[in-house]
């Protein structure tokens, strides 16, 4: 039978039903007490509502876990006890529910008056069992105690939550495997820690063993179970007995011999009255089902124990959460099964054995045996986050989905990347712990929790060359100094962040790897942020329409922002620091993102940018999540990125880098007002012209030209009586003319008046200087000039050059139009 979706629900609190409490969503304004339906328990009364309506009645949810009665998380519900009689008085009544004792205790808001007892309540970021309490002062107990799940409007919420535990599950195995056996065995008395350790344990059974599976696998034990055969002898009477045996060996197979009644005196007839027969038949006590016996009974004690936990100070059979009620039905399917004629013969085991074909192969017994193992593996991690994603009562799927993307992505690096990890004693680096490390006394520790920081460390290689990768969990930048990681405003901290290092930076010490990186810029931050909420690309970045006014208005009026996760994605690549990229990840069915613009990129390549990925989690491979591959090849082309220097990011990064590491100037702001673009005065070569006289000036000035050597005449030789003569050594100067920009004329270390623009640089001999300024060849002091011409003149007021002028001028110089600005003004 399948759930019923109600508006509203009335449920009976005493054998009388004169009280009753009335549940129902609080967007309904009517609320009728309904009508009995075959499908509630006895005396509830219910409004049958559509299908979307948020009060759920499943009779079936047992076998999954949960309780019958379902209501949605973030939507508020209100409730009123109700008396047939004004005769009642309320007072005598006390309401409670388990969120007053919970995070979200702000969501229970009862109110009390002289006639009235009712109110209003709300689960936020929280999956799993919850209840609501009427006690009676008068007799001192409840009343009643209303039982119920609070679960998510995503459709494949149960799916995926078990899909993520199993997948979590195996892969804490694989690592297991990987790290090897712990050299020293540790035993805990903290009661909390061994009821942490009961958890996570039969969450690792249920990996194996879930109730699905359970069945399928002792059906599978039922109908071809292992068997050796056995051999039974027995004596019978001869007259009915098989001889098979009597004839082989009549003495030995035969007994109670008597002599026939008979006339022959020699030889007479002997008969045995017994014999013994053999009897063959396939048992069923065999090593392989004495294990398969234990195993079932340690599991089953396993339920015993989760049932009668307390974590955190309460009681799961108190509270009768959602492991309390998952260990119930799996105690029950154990004991339905172990009390079967299956096990009537099969005896105790001796020794566990594992070298047996059945236990290693065969279904059904393999898949125990791996559970089985799985509980002593368990029992050797400690992860002291758990407990944020499943506490036994919580089911906190959106914190369960940040820590199971954290898995499938170091797991991807290392297969589908190809990466090598680093292991990492365990201590803390720069208020990190590594992911997974063995600690002193040999456990196994898995550092994922909420609001600490954990990295892994992996090194990536193509073709020769390599990069080193550190991937953080919740990462902390705060305001920091322009050099180190951090940002310029307040604390970020993303859910994962990719470090991505040139394998020059290599050190021990990667903290002081990060460091040497960043002293030289050359280093690439990476995040993404977990979104277990998102279904659609539009969820996360809004639809197609523009943001008018009205709904910004309307937005900051409701408190709802569509483009919430697209901003904090700008937000992260603005305010953290050599930020290449930040996308959402998000477990939508959308996985090749056709709906949509996935990613954005700010300029031509594909970093920096936004964007989204869809990762779905899925049975059977766990650690590949539809979805995945598409993530992988953006990952494999930003290293290939990352690698190039040839990249429009490089260069940009590069020279943003060496611009931030020079001191701020101070001088004034603006000294040109050329109608053109200027490069920066940081960027411009000012070639200083030097002159002999203040005409030399003015001649520049009038004819728009200005020369200055560029191959002397030949000193080893005359020149002829013209003025004409050899070439000799190029001019000693050290810049080069043709990427002068700006040219100012100076005498006696201080400039004239204007400067300008150079149009154009050319070489020309001394003949045609001689000719286009109208002056002796003899004149020209050089063989070859290079000929500046000039355009848009400017005033300026004329500066003192004896900063950069030495102290024999005589030449031209260069220099940064931002040294000469910083030459003192010469007051008029």
């Amino acid at each position: 039978m399948t759930g019923v979706c109600l508006d509203s629900l009335c449920i009976p609190l005493n054998a009388e039903r004169t009280i009753s409490l009335l549940l129902a969503d609080n967007s309904i304004s009517d609320l009728p007490e309904g009508e009995e339906l075959a499908i509630l328990p006895s005396g509830w009364r219910a409004v049958v509502g559509t299908e979307r309506s948020t009060i759920t009645f499943e009779p079936a949810a047992d076998d999954r876990g949960l309780n019958n009665l379902q209501i949605r998380e973030l939507r508020e519900y209100y409730w009123r006890i109700q008396f047939s009689s004004a005769d009642e008085d309320p007072s005598r009544l006390i309401v409670s529910s388990s969120l007053e004792g919970s995070s979200s205790h702000a969501g229970w808001k009862p109110k009390r008056s002289k006639d009235l007892l009712c109110g209003t309540f709300q689960f936020i970021n929280y999956l799993g069992s919850a209840w609501i309490a009427v006690r009676d002062r008068q007799i001192g107990s409840d009343l009643h105690k209303l039982r119920f799940d609070v679960v998510t409007t995503k459709l494949d919420y149960e799916f995926e939550y078990r899909a993520m535990v199993e997948a979590i599950a195996s892969e804490c195995q694989q690592l297991l495997l990987e790290w090897g056996s712990p050299t020293t065995l540790h035993i805990t008395t903290d009661p909390e820690r061994l009821a942490q350790t009961l958890l996570e344990q039969f969450l690792f059974l249920r990996h194996v063993l879930g109730s699905e599976k359970l069945q399928l696998y002792l059906e599978t034990l039922r109908r071809h179970p292992h068997t050796r055969l056995v051999a039974e002898r027995q004596w019978e009477p001869a007259a009915i007995a098989c001889p098979t045996l009597f004839i082989q060996d009549p003495l030995r197979f035969g007994r109670d011999w008597i002599v026939a009644e008979t006339n022959k005196r020699v030889f007479p007839p002997i008969y045995a009255l017994e014999i013994i027969e053999e009897r063959r038949f396939d048992s069923l006590d065999t090593a392989p089902n004495r294990f398969v016996k234990f195993a079932l009974e340690n599991f089953r004690s396993l339920c015993d124990q989760v049932m009668a936990a307390t974590i955190r100070g309460k009681s799961l059979a108190e509270e009768q959460g959602t492991a309390w009620r998952e260990a119930k039905s799996m105690r029950n399917a154990l004991d339905a099964f172990l009390i079967s004629p299956f096990f009537s013969e099969v005896g105790e085991v001796q020794q566990i054995p594992f070298d047996s074909q059945a236990l290693q192969k065969r279904e059904g017994y393999l898949e125990i045996l791996q559970a089985w193992l799985l509980l002593d593996a368990a029992a050797q991690i400690d992860w002291p986050g758990r407990n944020d994603a499943y506490d036994g009562t919580n089911r906190d799927v959106a914190t369960l989905y940040e820590f199971w993307l954290f898995f499938v992505l170091a797991r991807a690096f290392q297969h589908e990347l190809g990466m090598s990890i680093e292991r990492d004693s365990f201590e803390a680096v720069d208020n990190a712990l590594p992911f997974c490390c063995r600690a002193d006394d040999g456990r196994m520790v898995v550092n994922l929790k909420q609001g600490a920081a954990s990295f892994c460390r992996f090194t990536w290689q193509k073709e020769g060359a390599r990069l080193r990768l550190h991937f953080f969990y919740n990462r902390r930048f705060d305001r920091r100094p322009l050099t180190i990681r951090g940002t310029y405003s307040k604390e970020f901290r993303p859910d994962y962040s990719l470090v991505i290092i040139p394998d020059e930076f290599e050190d021990e010490n990667w903290l002081a790897a990060e460091r040497n990186a960043e002293s030289q810029g050359r280093i690439a931050y990476l995040h993404f942020d977990a979104k277990y909420r998102v279904e659609t690309l539009t969820d996360v970045f809004g639809g197609q329409e523009v943001e008018t006014v009205e709904n910004s208005a309307r937005s900051k009026a409701t408190g709802t922002f569509k483009n919430a996760d697209l901003y904090k994605m700008h937000t992260y690549n603005d305010a953290i620091r050599r930020t290449v990229g930040s996308y959402v990840l998000y477990p939508g069915d959308d996985p090749k993102n056709e709906t949509g613009i996935s990613r954005f990129e700010r300029y031509n390549e594909i970093v920096p940018g936004i964007g989204a990925f869809a990762l779905k989690p899925k049975t059977g491979d766990g650690m590949r999540p539809e979805g995945l591959s598409f993530l992988v090849e953006f990952i494999s082309d930003l290293l290939d990125h990352q690698l190039s220097k040839f990249t429009q990011n490089y260069r940009i990064s590069y020279w943003t880098e060496r611009t931030l590491r020079e001191s701020a100037p101070d001088y004034e702001p603006r000294i040109l007002d050329f109608a053109v673009d200027p490069i920066p005065p940081k960027d411009t070569q000012v070639l200083l012209g030097f002159i002999r006289s203040e005409q030399e000036a003015k001649s520049c000035y009038e004819t728009e030209t200005f020369f200055c050597h560029a191959v002397e005449w030949n000193v080893a030789g005359a020149r002829n009586a013209d003025g004409s003569g050899v070439p000799g050594e190029p001019s000693n100067l050290d810049f080069d003319p043709f990427r002068a920009e700006l040219l100012v004329v100076y005498h006696q270390n201080e400039t004239a008046n204007w400067i300008a623009k150079v149009e154009d640089v050319r070489l020309v001999s001394a003949e045609e200087r001689s000719i286009e300024t109208n002056r002796p060849l003899a004149e020209m002091h050089a063989a070859y000039y290079y000929r500046f011409q000039l355009t848009h003149f400017q005033s300026i007021e004329r500066r003192n050059l004896a900063s950069i002028v030495p102290r024999r001028p005589g030449q031209p110089i260069c220099c940064l139009l931002s040294e000469f600005a910083a030459c003192p003004k010469i007051a008029a």
